[in-house]
């Protein structure tokens, strides 16, 4: 058995979701709140000059509200991947995508084709983020 699920969901509005999957993270657990949180990948328009370093380099957050307030700064999503964990040194860039899951708690990924994929070592997440968004699968 894995050790992870992974959740796929068609998506409407990349900003408003991503925003609303980690506010259902949170509700799920609060525990991970306290964790940290690394913006790996991105591809995509902020409303500032931030693009290129956030494109180029990993952004790394020790506080969520932060997190939150840097989301609310992106004006579009193509692609992202958030890694979450306890431990700040998994947070990094992978080559093989396993390695990121099997190496942090949780997952949040968003590709171009208009879908995201959640993996989550916390299972019951991923059960709730199911239950919560209609056009979702788990895979």
């Amino acid at each position: 058995m894995l050790e992870y699920k992974r959740i796929k969901i068609t998506s409407q509005n990349e900003i408003i979701e991503l925003t609303s999957f980690l506010n259902d993270i949170i509700k799920v657990d609060e525990k991970f709140k306290s964790y940290n949180f690394g913006i790996v990948r991105f591809y995509g328009i902020t409303k500032d000059s931030s693009n290129d370093e956030v494109a180029n380099n990993i952004k790394l957050f020790s506080d969520f509200s932060l997190l939150l307030k840097f989301i609310n700064n992106m004006e579009q999503i193509f692609e992202i991947e958030i890694l979450i964990d306890k431990t700040l040194e998994n947070i990094k860039r992978y080559s093989d995508e396993v390695d990121s899951y099997s190496n942090n708690e949780i997952c949040i990924e968003y590709f171009d084709g208009g879908f995201w994929e959640i993996t989550s070592k916390d299972h019951s997440l991923i059960t709730f983020i199911n239950e919560k968004y209609f056009q979702s699968e788990i895979i």
